[in-house]
């Protein structure tokens, strides 16, 4: 996510210093490689380059392609075959072909509203589409009749595909991507009526989830400072002023409230992720309680299962029910299983925990997976 965002600052930089530049994105992928659909690098008109396409061998060949990218105002596919013989990265040889969409982008012109209000929603750290009519790989296609559309998570859209059965199936397919949990950005082609080929790139970035730890012990330091070292957006929520302070978490905001202010004072979306160890029982009850009724994709309970099914009994008691839906949420114990001891072990595993399930993957080790990078279809 900080890597996008250095892009696009890269990106508004130039324009605003009235440099041309090259925005080079990912479209598709077959077989293995370092980066994955929607990965960036802009090159700007002095070779500069800001962003990774592939493990770093790609890189410099790019921004030599961007140079005449520059100089014709065309944008083109260029495709590497990769084969098990070449150097992929740091000596590792990953066996696939990758197609890198390379667009000029003008620093005198005004962009169009579709690519502008992207870059806007970028900027503004909310969930968009930006959908692309590609060239065939290989070729380029005129820069000023670039066909694309954008889409935001609301519904709201602006430009066109060239014509109104691509733009309606554009608008469902980003719809639907919107509503998974970690959409993908990816490539699909559309057959139209009269037999003709559209070859499409969706283009899709939605903020990064944000991580709520209930708690502000001594074990929950490393992992919040664990969540703000991956980009994730992270609140600490504890009613005590001399642990929830900004020298103990001094890249998380801070909430100080009781558990009777949780509705009033702590909002949870469907991309927050909820960790939740406060070491004491009433509050993990009023905390649990509180967050199973929101939408939260994720609850970690810190403690053995044992604990949990005291805590869910003592609610059920209340009149305080679940449904089975609200309860596959609930991860406890916390984690993945690495035989964490350290607090700063449990961080790993705890954040471990929540990159697996955000990505819909089941974690375990890759030596035993056919492919690495493949969603499971649990996740759609």
């Amino acid at each position: 996510m900080r890597e996008n965002e250095a892009v696009l600052q890269a990106l508004v930089e130039a324009r605003k210093a009235g440099k041309k530049g090259v925005l080079a994105t990912v479209v598709q992928i077959k077989g293995s490689a370092y980066r994955r659909e929607g990965a960036k690098m802009f090159v700007d008109e002095t070779g500069h380059h800001v962003g990774l396409i592939s493990g770093g061998c790609l890189e410099a060949d790019v921004a030599e392609t961007a140079r005449t990218v520059m100089e014709q105002n065309m944008p083109l596919i260029k495709r590497y075959e990769l084969g098990e013989d070449l150097v992929w990265g740091l000596g590792l040889g990953c066996p696939g072909t990758v197609d890198i969409y390379l667009e000029p982008v003008s620093a005198v012109s005004e962009w169009q509203p579709a690519f502008a209000l992207w870059i806007e929603s970028l900027r503004t750290g909310r969930a968009a589409a930006l959908c692309t009519v590609q060239p065939a790989a290989g070729t380029d296609s005129d820069s000023a009749n670039r066909s694309r559309m954008f889409l935001s998570e609301d519904g709201y859209a602006a430009g066109c595909l060239g014509d109104e059965r691509v733009n309606q199936t554009v608008a469902a397919w980003a719809s639907e991507l919107f509503h998974e949990q970690s959409p993908k950005s990816e490539s699909r082609s559309l057959t139209l009526e009269d037999g003709t080929t559209v070859n499409l790139f969706v283009d899709i970035s939605v903020p990064a989830p944000a991580v709520m730890i209930f708690g502000a012990g001594h074990d929950a330091v490393p992992v919040a400072r664990l969540s703000a070292s991956l980009g994730f957006p992270t609140t600490v929520i504890d009613p005590r002023p001399a642990y929830n302070t900004v020298d103990r978490f001094p890249q998380a905001t801070r909430i100080l409230t009781e558990p009777s202010q949780y509705r009033e004072k702590v909002m949870i979306d469907k991309r927050t992720y909820v960790i939740i160890m406060n070491h004491h029982l009433e509050r993990d009850r009023e905390a649990l309680k509180y967050v199973l009724s929101t939408p939260a994709p994720y609850v970690g309970l810190l403690g053995p299962r044992s604990r949990a099914n005291r805590i869910l009994e003592g609610l059920g008691e209340e009149g305080c029910l679940f449904g089975d839906r609200q309860l596959e949420r609930l991860f406890s114990p916390i984690g993945h299983d690495i035989g964490a001891e350290s607090a700063e072990e449990i961080a790993v595993s705890i954040l471990a925990e929540i990159i697996a399930m955000r990505s819909g993957h089941e974690g375990g080790r890759l030596r035993d997976k056919a492919r690495i990078h493949r969603i499971p279809v649990t996740a759609r």
